[in-house]
């Protein structure tokens, strides 16, 4: 995986607006119910992205997405927009923000995964305090939830994103600088980190979807 920059030129903001695009689009298509909760891959849009430009751009690229879908397609009001900001935010910065100081392969697996627990967390505070406000339900219902339902969803949401982005990451990269969208040496080869990278993704993406069979 290459080196990025810290500041954003034309070419970083150019690549930073195609991705918060993708991720929305993704949001847009590909959406999979599970109760009154909804599955989307974008936070595995933004963490590849992330990866390429940064921590900071995470927290920037994060909130387009929710934005948009806040105005167009989210019925969830202000609190969705919250919890979905944040969500996004979490998981993408936490993996971007340990590559960025350890920029190799054991760095990207470990900022994913990392990203899958403090984000669980997260989500786990947030159903506790802001999802009884707009579903308007007392908190002891959504409490009593949390084992069954909530904490589970989580946990598969993260690790499907986190599956979606060690499968990705390298042929998205590689397109890329193809197409002069990001500077530094992206290594075209297949080797063994990633072959490791692709196994590590499809066993996550498959304890991630026999989660959700479980609880759907």
């Amino acid at each position: 995986m290459e080196n990025k920059k810290s500041s954003f030129d034309v070419r970083s903001l150019v690549g930073m607006a195609t991705f918060a695009a993708l991720a929305y689009a993704v949001t847009f298509v590909f959406r999979i119910p599970v109760s009154f909760l909804t599955f989307d891959a974008k936070d595995a849009v933004l963490t590849i992205a992330a990866f390429i430009y940064g921590p900071i751009s995470a927290i920037i690229m994060s909130f387009i997405p929710a934005f948009i879908e806040f105005v167009t397609i989210s019925d969830t009001s202000f609190w969705g927009l919250l919890m979905n900001f944040a969500s996004s935010a979490c998981f993408s910065f936490t993996a971007a923000v340990i590559y960025k100081y350890r920029r190799n392969f054991n760095g990207a697996i470990m900022g994913l995964y990392a990203a899958v627990v403090s984000t669980t967390a997260l989500m786990v505070v947030l159903n506790i305090l802001v999802t009884p406000i707009y579903m308007k339900v007392p908190r002891e219902m959504v409490i009593e939830l949390l084992p069954k339902l909530l904490l589970p969803f989580n946990f598969a949401k993260t690790l499907m994103n986190a599956a979606f982005a060690m499968i990705l990451y390298k042929p998205i990269s590689i397109a890329l600088k193809r197409a002069k969208l990001i500077k530094g040496n992206v290594d075209t080869g297949f080797n063994k980190n990633s072959v490791i990278t692709i196994v590590a993704g499809a066993l996550t993406l498959t304890v991630a979807a026999v989660i959700f069979l479980i609880i759907k």
